[in-house]
């Protein structure tokens, strides 16, 4: 009981973590832009890892024995595109509403489960899904109208859904590896890279160090921290028993930034509903028929 009472604990300070990071985006991008901030984010990432390689294996080789291929590039696809893509969304669109489209990624799942499955877990899944994606086209219609051809799409929304198709990507080609710290460090390095590169052609020079501090807060303590405290919750029966603790996460941040003062239309406000409310469905579903 002793050690599922430290699982539950790590597990409700990794969704405290997670349910910040849209939040603290929102003020980090009022001094950064898009890739400074991400290179930021996934250098502190990168260190965490590292230190917390270092302090658990007592091991200095770390790019001895990496990973295969094929497991780096899924979690590119899964760490790096998934963030680059939601962060990008943050910066050319209304934050409240791309947080919420990425986390529409269980609807995606569900849609590949039922075609997976084919029972009725798989049924009522895709049902809850096709509901909550009417709730996305509500937020990614531009100007308040469901005439794509007319109005045209809210980019920062396409961009969003994009990062939940990267996560839903990962959720099931990940099904088989374990993120490891061993597996993460490079793929946040590359991220890192990545971002810097595209931040040198993107402008002349870098802001004042005292505006790095929160950008780094999200690479160290939601990315890094977060994940790891995730990793150790899950181990053993926690992924049974723990799991749902984890259906907060989107509803936290969605709270945090409402109350931070973000503006939402009527119309907003039923699409990010519907996409909580299906969301949180299937992945209820989810959890019941991995314990049956």
């Amino acid at each position: 009981m002793k050690n599922m009472n430290y699982s539950v604990a790590a597990a409700l300070t990794s969704v405290l973590f997670w349910s910040t990071n849209a939040l603290a985006a929102k003020y980090g991008l009022a001094a950064l832009n898009v890739s400074e901030l991400l290179t930021i984010q996934f250098s502190a990432a990168a260190i965490t890892f590292l230190f917390l390689y270092i302090l658990r294996h007592r091991d200095l080789r770390i790019f001895s024995g990496l990973p295969p291929l094929k497991q780096i590039l899924i979690g590119l696809v899964g760490l790096v595109g998934t963030i680059i893509l939601q962060y990008i969304a943050f910066g050319i669109g209304n934050i409240l509403e791309a947080n919420v489209i990425a986390y529409s990624w269980p609807l995606i799942v569900a849609v590949w489960a039922a075609v997976v499955l084919r029972n009725r877990i798989g049924l009522a899944g895709i049902g809850l899904a096709l509901i909550g994606f009417y709730g996305v086209v509500m937020i990614m219609a531009a100007k308040g109208t469901l005439n794509f051809l007319e109005q045209g799409i809210n980019p920062g929304g396409a961009v969003a859904f994009a990062s939940a198709l990267c996560m839903a990507f990962y959720t099931v080609a990940s099904s088989n590896i374990r993120m490891t710290e061993k597996l993460l460090i490079p793929v946040t390095l590359i991220g890192a890279g990545s971002c810097f590169i595209f931040a040198c052609f993107q402008n002349g020079g870098w802001p004042e160090i005292n505006d790095w501090g929160i950008a780094a807060y999200i690479g160290v303590g939601p990315m890094a921290i977060g994940y790891f405290l995730w990793s150790y919750a899950m181990s053993g029966d926690g992924a049974k028993i723990i799991a749902p603790i984890g259906y907060a996460t989107p509803l936290l941040s969605t709270v945090l930034l409402l109350v931070s003062g973000e503006d939402y239309t009527q119309r907003t406000m039923y699409g990010i509903l519907l996409i909580l409310s299906c969301s949180l469905g299937v992945l209820f579903l989810q959890h019941i028929h991995s314990k049956s």
